[in-house]
């Protein structure tokens, strides 16, 4: 997809301009910075970027400028913050955690976004999401709900993923909602209701969303510790914002034909398709040798050439 003209103001339903986060570390700038460039694509202004580091970058602020002098009407908040120092272990980095901080960090509403994403339309529809009073909003999670599937159709789980999906989900059933689970890894925080429900200090407690992967043996650290901590108070976001490489999965079986509906346009023309697993787009060189992992592979790879010729990494 090529990117969008000049974007529009403040989105009329919100009558505000998008806020956006990433938190990361230097092993994660590139992916991180190329995310934020696939969003200036579709919207370069009327936005305000936030890219919050967990340790010292050097080459954060060269890039912000660079991404500052191309889009000039965009706002950026480029920083380094202070988080608790854990041993994390599991899925993901102590990085992922700090998002558990946004409460403390930042006072309005914000979109955080893993930076292993790519952003393919505007992004201020998503801040015209109804949360209904719910502090936050955000996708099912296909993989989990693939697995869950799986066990209301009475089918044997195919893959050995599922499999551990489920027995986690069984681990942790008195503390999450495994029909309502969510992908963490593009949320809408609404902070100020956050605050005003007395839910920023359970969100904050990392030492605890670690506790809780050792205690049971899981496989995600802050995506278990936020589901825990929401259950019953998510609102959904429309599956088009976080499209697990395309939300391939949700198109057959186990998945009935209601919900492979719902999920019809997050496989054709998904807002955000986000690469997650252990295969990283920025740093394949041959997408052709990845047939599974079309078209989105390949989208990846242009977009990240429009912005490496712009850009010095």
């Amino acid at each position: 997809m090529q990117p969008a003209p000049i974007g529009p103001g403040p989105d009329a339903a919100s009558g505000i301009a998008p806020d956006v986060t990433w938190i990361f570390d230097g092993g994660f700038l590139r992916a991180s910075i190329l995310s934020a460039w696939s969003l200036l694509e579709h919207r370069p202004r009327n936005v305000t970027l936030r890219l919050l580091v967990t340790e010292p970058v050097p080459g954060l602020q060269p890039l912000v400028d660079q991404l500052s002098a191309h889009f000039p009407g965009a706002t950026f908040d480029a920083r380094q913050i202070d988080v608790p120092k854990l041993e994390v272990g599991g899925h993901v980095s102590p990085a992922t955690l700090a998002r558990l901080s946004l409460p403390k960090l930042l006072e309005a509403p914000t979109l955080y976004v893993d930076g292993d994403t790519m952003f393919r339309r505007d992004i201020g529809p998503a801040f015209q999401t109804d949360l209904g009073g719910c502090p936050i909003a955000a996708c099912l999670d296909s993989g989990i709900a693939k697995a869950v599937w799986y066990r209301k159709t009475g089918t044997l789980p195919r893959s050995r993923k599922s499999m551990r999906h489920l027995a986690d989900l069984d681990k942790i059933a008195h503390l999450v909602d495994a029909e309502r689970y969510i992908n963490a890894g593009v949320i809408l925080f609404d902070l100020p209701r956050i605050r005003a429900l007395g839910l920023d200090v359970p969100m904050g407690d990392a030492a605890g969303a670690v506790a809780l992967r050792k205690q049971y043996g899981l496989r995600f650290n802050d995506q278990n510790w936020v589901n825990a901590v929401f259950k019953g108070q998510i609102a959904p976001l429309d599956p088009i914002w976080n499209a697990l490489w395309g939300n391939r999965a949700t198109g057959s079986a186990p998945f009935p034909a209601s919900e492979q509906a719902r999920f019809a346009e997050s496989r054709i023309n998904p807002g955000l398709v986000h690469f997650t697993g252990r295969l990283r787009p920025w740093e394949i060189r041959w997408p052709i040798f990845y047939p599974k992992r079309r078209p989105w592979l390949g989208e990846y790879k242009a977009m990240q050439a429009r912005a490496e010729a712009v850009l010095r990494f």
